[in-house]
């Protein structure tokens, strides 16, 4: 101590650690309001189910590595071939007979629809293009009346782009188009030919 002033030099430190939990405090207060973590959502990222609450979520990934037989009853593998994720999903929706009956038809119309979902928690939309492949409905004594547990399987779904060719050079490498029901013509005599040299 110099003159009546404390020594300060160990509290500075101290001064900015609170200053950082202060900040990090109010950032997760933030976070509450901010809308859902956990839901399945549309590619636009409006929710496309609206539940009271996921109760779990199970994710698997699969790989197959093929094999065949080699000679003196030994195998080789090669290859290694990934296949579609499957995600399990639990909600549980509670409320009213209408908003039960609601949830209802609008799990019943996004399992049927061809859109693409993605699944996303709190670490982030991990799960990308996924559609309704199953749901269940249970309902228990135990719940009660007035709980629905749904319980969703979703399959993952590739997106791959096609090629398409224009302009081509010769008009065979150009991409076939469907013209509507094509009527059966006889063989031109060059076809009944090279049919012919097959018998």
């Amino acid at each position: 101590m110099v003159n009546g002033i404390p020594a300060l030099l160990g509290k500075v430190a101290n001064v900015a650690t609170v200053g950082l939990l202060v900040v990090a405090d109010a950032t997760n207060i933030l976070n509450l309001f901010s809308g859902p973590k956990w839901g399945i959502f549309n590619q636009d990222g409006s929710i496309a189910v609206k539940p009271d609450s996921m109760v779990s979520l199970d994710f698997k990934r699969e790989w197959k590595i093929p094999n065949y037989p080699v000679e003196q009853g030994s195998f080789q593998s090669y290859n290694k071939v990934a296949l579609p994720g499957n995600t399990r999903i639990r909600l549980s929706k509670g409320g009213t007979d209408a908003d039960r009956s609601n949830f209802l038809t609008q799990v019943a119309t996004v399992a049927q629809s061809l859109t693409l979902f993605n699944v996303a928690m709190p670490e982030g939309t991990l799960i990308r293009n996924v559609n309704f492949v199953d749901y269940s409905i249970h309902r228990t004594s135990t719940d009660g009346v007035g709980l629905i547990l749904i319980d969703l399987e979703l399959e993952e779904i590739r997106v791959t782009a096609t090629a398409t060719f224009a302009n081509t050079t010769a008009p065979s490498g150009a991409d076939p188009v469907s013209t509507g029901s094509v009527q059966p013509q006889p063989p031109t005599t060059a076809q009944s030919a090279a049919a012919g040299s097959f018998r």
